[in-house]
Formats: C-alpha cells, structure tokens, sequence
C-alpha cells in the first residue's frame, strides 16, 4: 500500500512538473495568445506598437470592435478597439504605446456604450481581460495608485502572470462590494480620461467621443444617468456631442444582451459619413 501511494505521488508531481513547464513553453511563446478568451485584446496590444500611416485612430469597448475591428483594414482609420473589460486603463495604455511607437495622430475616436464607463475595474472580467494583459512590468508604470488600490481588492492578483494563470482561461471568482456613488463616470474612467486628454495636448490630437448605436429599450436607462457627472469632473469638451448625437433604435438590431449589433457592418457609413470625414 506504501509503495502504491509512493508511485501514486511521484506520478502526481512529474505531472505537475511537466504540464508547468508546458505552460512556460506556452507563455514564452505567445501561443495561447490566440486561443484564450479575449484574443482580441492581445491583437491590440501587439498592433499598437506597429507603425501605421493612418492618422486616425480608434479606440473602443466590443461593440466599437463590431463596428470597425481590430483585425481588419478600416482605410485610413486605424482601429484598436477591443472590448470595454480592458477598462479606460486599458485603452489608454494601447493609445500610448501607439504614441510611442512613433505614430503621428490628427484625431483619435472613442466608440463606448454608457455602460461600458461604470468600469472600475471592479467585475468578474477584470483578472482575466485586464490584469493578464496589462498587470506587468511593462505597464506597472502607468497604472495610478487608485488603480492600484482596486487591483489589490481582486482575489489572487499577484498570480495572474503566473504561467499556469496566464495560458489560461481561469480567472476567479471576484464579487465586488464597492458602494457605487456615480450612474455613469467611474473614478477610474475619469481619471483615465483625463490622462488620455492629457496625451492630446502634448501630442497635438484631437479626442471625439462616438455615441453608440443604442436599443431603444435602453433609452430610460440612459436617460437616468446623471450627466452633472461630466461637468463635476470637468469632462464637458469630451462628452461634448455624445448624448445628443446618441442615436436609438429598433431592438430587432441587437442580440439577445441587447447591446451587440446584428449585422454591424451595415451601419459603418453612417459612421463614417457623420462623424470622420
């Protein structure tokens, strides 16, 4: 029975060991890059510090990667959209890598629906499409000390690049208790904003924040959100056009959340015709 349970242990360890060197393998690579939930996000990380001649770029949460995706050529718009999970940390890390690559910017765009400010980088998505991605030394630098304070509320965040953590899709279970005292600006996107404004002075570009296309069955939602918010937190110029060039529509456009876009492709022109010439 000793000897079954030595064999047994030694059998358990090696394979511990084993799968733990795949995971370095894996992660020294970029393999799992591709194959992990929010790829897309790794997508733009990587095109961010490409060289690119467009001199508009977009940033926004997924339903501005349904409108003008990151792995497709949008003309002279160059899109880094991904999804919203990344939080406005997120977006602005993206912005400032293509910055620093070299990439000359007349006017970056910024595709959000409302909902997609409320992030704090406080939900469930945030181990798995935000620390993975950004929590490392590469970005430490830029990642405030009230970011900070709400990344040591996650379970486990010094974990998360930690091959096994990293290759995977595993994030865990995280049930924030923060008392929300905002129907709209999170602090974090505010203060994120402010930052990826401040890029535009040194760096001479022009921010437009793109209203969403909106199910009309969010409209008494929207309409509860405080908008004293944006001028409390001295982001008016922003949010300029953004609710009342908000345009809604028939919920037979939307998948079942409600938010995605049925057939998102078609609405690109109008876009573009009303917004980015």
């Amino acid at each position: 029975m000793n000897n079954f349970i030595k064999k047994s242990t030694l059998f358990v360890l090696y394979f511990l060991v084993l799968t733990y060197l795949v995971a370095i393998v894996i992660e020294r690579l970029g393999i799992y890059k591709d194959h992990v939930h929010g790829s897309e996000v790794y997508h733009s990380i990587e095109k961010s510090k490409q060289v690119s001649q467009a001199k508009k770029l977009l940033l926004g949460d997924s339903v501005g990667n349904q409108l003008f995706p990151n792995k497709k050529c949008n003309d002279t718009i160059n899109s880094l959209a991904c999804n919203q999970a990344i939080s406005l940390i997120g977006h602005y890390i993206l912005l400032n890598n293509y910055l620093e690559a070299g990439n000359l910017v007349s006017t970056v765009y910024l595709i959000y629906v409302p909902k997609s400010f409320l992030n704090n980088l406080d939900q469930l998505y945030t181990y798995h499409y935000f620390l993975k991605p950004f929590y490392n030394k590469e970005y430490i630098s830029l990642i405030s000390a009230n970011a900070q304070n709400q990344i040591n509320k996650i379970p486990y965040h010094d974990l998360c690049q930690i091959p096994y953590s990293l290759t995977t899709n595993w994030a865990p279970v995280f049930n924030p208790k923060d008392e929300k005292n905002y129907t709209f600006l999170s602090p974090i996107s505010v203060e994120y904003l402010k930052k990826i404004k401040e890029l535009g002075e040194k760096y001479n570009f022009k921010l437009i924040m793109l209203p969403p296309l909106v199910s009309d069955q969010e409209k008494p939602t929207i309409d509860k959100i405080d908008k004293k918010e944006i001028e409390k937190n001295k982001l008016t110029d922003v949010f300029k056009n953004y609710f009342t060039e908000m345009i809604f529509i028939n919920d037979s456009n939307f998948y079942s959340d409600g938010t995605h876009l049925l057939n998102a492709e078609k609405h690109v022109t109008y876009y573009k015709n009303r917004f980015m010439k």
